[in-house]
């Protein structure tokens, strides 16, 4: 996957670009008073090959097929913020609108899923083993 620019409804760009685990968000717009967005955050994408375990279900509880994100597939692919990049506490008030860090926390989810559902679409079309 290549590094990438997403430019969102509200006029905010942000740059993409795989880190090893997952993908590092990162506001291109970083420096303007403006900004809605921590300067980065990485995610992590799993996602699982279909609905049936991998194993016999011989346990409580049954394990699947979890592999790193290569494409948005049909069901089955997970989203985690695995980490969240903020300047030091004495440059906040004077470079971030007052927010919470709920507020933080919903707008990096709102964008990492506004790039994620803008991604090229997966084969309509299932197939089994039968």
């Amino acid at each position: 996957m290549a590094p990438s620019i997403v430019h969102l409804p509200n006029g905010h760009n942000l740059s993409v670009t795989p880190v090893f685990g997952g993908l590092y968000f990162k506001s291109v717009d970083a420096h303007s008073h403006h900004n809605i967005f921590p300067p980065g955050w990485t995610i992590t994408i799993e996602s699982e090959d279909n609905d049936t375990p991998a194993t016999p279900n011989t346990d409580d509880a049954p394990r699947y097929r979890v592999h790193s994100y290569k494409r948005p597939s049909l069901r089955g692919d997970h989203l985690f913020i695995s980490s969240i990049s903020n300047p030091p506490n004495e440059r906040t008030p004077s470079q971030f609108p007052a927010s919470s860090p709920t507020r933080q926390i919903a707008m990096m989810l709102w964008a990492t899923l506004y790039w994620y559902f803008h991604q090229s679409e997966p084969d309509p079309k299932i197939t089994n083993s039968t």
